[in-house]
């Protein structure tokens, strides 16, 4: 028995300096200075990292813009231009769920604009989802106008294989496009061209095709 209550009784001691130690290491811990954490401040603003975006993305960089793109975002959730462009990189990395969610949360904040819902009309034209992608090109005529929206319209109509609806909306469309737009000439042109053709209108495709490769040259 008291073989054992000496023991405890070290252990009571080893144990009373421990803590002695452990606290004298936690006050010598408290008066050394504490090392200051340095947070290095954006000093570009969120349309200067929108600009630079932009440029990453004309030179094929999405991955760069994308980050830029998000940088503004941090800048201001309110904005909804940061998320209509992630919306465009992304598309164009062929990244469609990404663009999809980021084109849905700019149309949250700016449901009036139509060129978002252009945008997300021919995502849903590449992912084969031609219902939405009517319904999304139908509110953005609503809301305006416009020969690039009309060429959006025409090609579902070409896709799903309405041949007349996608002749009358090229029609339309090159009715109100500028003469100096060759590029979206060429475009409407050219489906204008392939609709005659699945309708056994060779002469008339055979025409539109030659227009069309004028533009291109133009483009050129």
């Amino acid at each position: 028995m008291g073989t054992r209550r000496i023991l405890d009784t070290a252990c009571h001691f080893r144990l009373i300096k421990i803590i002695l130690l452990c606290t004298l290491t936690l006050f010598l811990f408290s008066c050394s200075p504490i090392p200051k954490i340095i947070v290095l401040h954006d000093p570009l603003t969120a349309d200067e990292h929108l600009s630079l975006g932009l440029s990453y993305e004309s030179n094929g960089e999405f991955d760069i813009a994308i980050k830029e793109y998000k940088k503004a975002l941090n800048k201001d959730r309110k904005d909804h231009r940061p998320l209509y462009y992630l919306g465009n990189a992304y598309y164009k990395k062929r990244e469609y769920e990404n663009a999809e969610k980021f084109y849905i949360k700019a149309l949250d904040i700016a449901q009036d604009n139509s060129d978002i819902r252009n945008n997300i009309s021919w995502l849903y034209i590449d992912t084969d989802r031609f219902e939405d992608a009517l319904k999304e090109i139908y509110i953005a005529l609503t809301i305006k106008t416009d020969p690039n929206y009309l060429d959006t319209l025409a090609n579902i109509y070409y896709k799903i294989g309405k041949y007349d609806s996608a002749i009358k909306t090229l029609q339309d469309a090159m009715s109100i496009t500028s003469s100096s737009d060759t590029n979206l000439l060429y475009n409407e042109y050219r489906l204008l061209g392939d609709a005659y053709e699945k309708m056994g209108r060779i002469t008339a495709s055979k025409e539109a095709r030659e227009k069309a490769e004028e533009y291109r040259k133009g483009v050129q």
